[in-house]
């Protein structure tokens, strides 16, 4: 199915009588994630990815990024009584929160606090019709200063999905060292200057250090300045990226990405869909590399000029041939669409 295609089915889906469209829609608010006038998350796509898991109302589906369950919503109200519907985070709030949102559907509905990256520890093989990856962090854990994702405001810097476990980012600067750090920040924000900024923020997590204080937005925000100081004006832009880069290397992000992707492939059934959106470059490369280890149906190596393998390796297809992106309207409502881009597979 072509991204035209999809367009057309979610042109034609509108053309349902009123009737039945009110039966099947969720009010703004319900998919928005907004709950007493409190916003947790705004489902970028939502009906671009519905229409590429081709949802079987009595079918079995995953969201392996649950965060306020705007997208699991959606997915739940397209589900009947004989369906189910798995869903992964392991972020405390986002679970108690989609958790109570999804309280009355009628597929069964099953939340493992886990990362999604043990997958395959969770789902067996085979068993579902299609699975939903929303790569990156939700809106809610952007806006929620005390959080420590953001550059905004003054709360130290944290960075874990999950609070309850792993090493926050004030404990990861502790150890890193400029080579290591200067790594992350080409691999998972491909940033310039990237020794320079290592260095310096190395620097800057000793001064503090010998303050007995945690490191603060505005500390890193000093360091970004003194590196880039041609480009004051983008400085928002780059900080999100290195924000980002540390933020990815707290959370072993890309590996897990890979290794989630890899048992997905394996726990979907002949004809499920693997839909993965993503929101920057790293991730989008993260994600079309590894699904292209299962496009290939000869796994011989390069060198061999005659294929031994068989050549019938190949478990799963693109169902476009291009990513699809949202459309202008979308991102005039919601500027964070801006960059997702969705990708969509039929396991084969």
């Amino acid at each position: 199915m072509t991204n035209a295609d999809l367009r057309q089915n979610r042109l034609q889906t509108n053309e349902f009588s009123d009737a039945a469209s009110r039966k099947a829609s969720h009010s703004a608010a319900a998919l928005a994630g907004v709950e007493n006038g409190v916003f947790y998350h705004d489902p970028v796509m939502l009906a671009e990815c519905l229409e590429g898991l081709n949802i079987k109302p009595n079918g079995t589906y995953g969201d392996c990024t649950l965060g306020g369950g705007g997208h699991s919503y959606a997915i739940a109200n397209k589900l009947d009584e004989n369906g189910t519907l798995h869903a992964f985070d392991r972020d405390e709030e986002a679970v108690a929160f989609a958790t109570k949102r999804l309280a009355g559907v009628k597929p069964k509905f099953i939340v493992h606090p886990v990362r999604f990256g043990e997958l395959k520890n969770e789902i067996a093989p085979n068993t579902l019709d299609g699975i939903l990856y929303d790569l990156g962090i939700s809106s809610h854990q952007v806006d929620a200063s005390d959080r420590g994702f953001t550059f905004v405001g003054n709360n130290p810097l944290d960075l874990r999905m999950d609070r309850r476990e792993g090493v926050s980012a004030q404990e990861w600067f502790k150890t890193v060292d400029a080579d290591a750090l200067a790594a992350a920040l080409r691999k998972n924000a491909d940033m310039d200057r990237a020794f320079k900024l290592a260095t310096r923020l190395v620097e800057m997590a000793a001064a503090v250090a010998g303050e007995n204080r945690d490191i603060l937005p505005s500390d890193v925000k000093g360091v970004v300045e003194s590196v880039f100081p041609d480009k004051r004006r983008e400085v928002n832009g780059l900080l999100a990226r290195v924000f980002q880069a540390i933020r990815m290397e707290v959370n072993g992000e890309l590996k897990e990405i890979e290794d989630s992707l890899r048992a997905a492939v394996d726990c979907l059934k002949v004809g499920g869909r693997l839909v993965v959106m993503s929101y920057h470059s790293v991730e989008d490369r993260c994600v079309k590399e590894t699904a292209a280890e299962f496009e290939r149906a000869c796994i011989c190596p390069p060198h061999l000029p005659v294929c031994t393998c068989g050549g019938n390796h190949q478990r799963l297809k693109k169902v476009n041939r291009k990513p699809i992106v949202p459309t202008e309207e979308e991102i005039a409502s919601n500027s964070r669409a801006r960059s997702a881009k969705l990708r969509v597979y039929e396991r084969v």
